[in-house]
């Protein structure tokens, strides 16, 4: 309200309102209308009351829209205000900028001119230059065939030694089972020898004992000792060795017909004092080729 009235165009209008009603009801007072006319015409004074309250309602909406578009335009001229000061200070530093390019300008000028001179010496160098490059790329050209067939030479060379390095290695796990197999004849030579010595001992010895019992059975000499009157050749019985007969011998077996009578129980007895196993009797057969032996030839 208080803005209203500040308004003096607002205030007058208010005024003239105001006055132009006391007038009205003034004169409508003094002509002492009827009472009818007095009820119509405080029924229009109201009518009139209402639009002036529309009236004055419209003035005070057009007026806040007024202070609203004024307030925007303060903000829009502070905003202006503020661009205009940016624009100042960036005019002032485009002023300095340009002076300072100004400067720079006729420098590179100054530098254009001078490398302008400069541009036949530096084409001439840089054709040197670019003959020099080519020289240089056809020498690496050179240089990485080279590389590249010392390469290929270096991998055969590599691939030699590696199998070279297997090949010693082979060798020398042959040189070492060489060694072992040497080891090894040189300890069946020494068992062999061994086996020679007790085979020829034995056989000594069986020579003396057959020319013992010989010369016993020639004598008519009986003894403690009971020999067969024939030895048979052991032999001729398949699996029995030097080193078998002259145990079998000294076992007191000197002929087929006592090999042909062993048991079952006798086979142990005899495998374990010849120091082998008795499946190797039972598989030779010992027995069964005694027994036919004995039986001699058939017709």
């Amino acid at each position: 309200m208080t803005d209203i009235l500040a308004d003096p165009v607002l205030f007058g209008l208010l005024w003239a309102i105001a006055v132009l009603v006391g007038v009205l009801i003034g004169w409508n007072l003094r002509a002492a209308w009827p009472e009818r006319e007095m009820a119509r015409w405080l029924e229009r004074t109201t009518q009139e009351r209402n639009t002036l309250a529309r009236l004055y309602t419209q003035i005070k909406h057009h007026y806040e829209l007024r202070e609203a578009d004024l307030r925007k335009t303060a903000i829009e001229l502070t905003s202006l205000r503020e661009q205009v000061s940016v624009y100042e200070s960036e005019r002032a530093f485009l002023l300095t900028t340009a002076q300072a390019n100004t400067t720079r300008m006729e420098k590179a000028e100054a530098a254009v001119a001078q490398w302008a001179d400069r541009l036949p010496v530096l084409e001439a160098a840089a054709q040197r230059l670019q003959a020099e490059n080519e020289a240089l790329q056809a020498e690496h050209s050179r240089l990485q065939g080279q590389l590249n067939a010392w390469k290929t030479l270096h991998m055969g060379f590599s691939n030699m030694h590696q199998e070279l390095r297997r090949l010693e290695e082979k060798t020398a796990l042959l040189e070492q089972e060489r060694r072992q197999l040497r080891e090894q004849l040189s300890l069946a030579h020494s068992e062999i020898e061994q086996q020679k010595r007790e085979l020829l001992r034995y056989a000594e010895q069986l020579r003396n004992r057959l020319d013992t019992y010989s010369a016993s059975a020639s004598d008519g000499d009986t003894g403690p000792t009971q020999t067969p009157e024939k030895a048979d050749d052991l032999f001729r019985i398949k699996g029995i060795s030097d080193i078998n007969a002259l145990r079998l011998h000294e076992m007191g077996i000197f002929s087929f017909v006592q090999i042909s009578e062993w048991e079952t129980e006798d086979v142990a007895e005899i495998a374990k004092a010849l120091g082998i196993s008795p499946t190797k009797i039972i598989q030779d057969d010992w027995v069964g080729q005694a027994q036919m032996l004995v039986a001699g030839p058939q017709p």
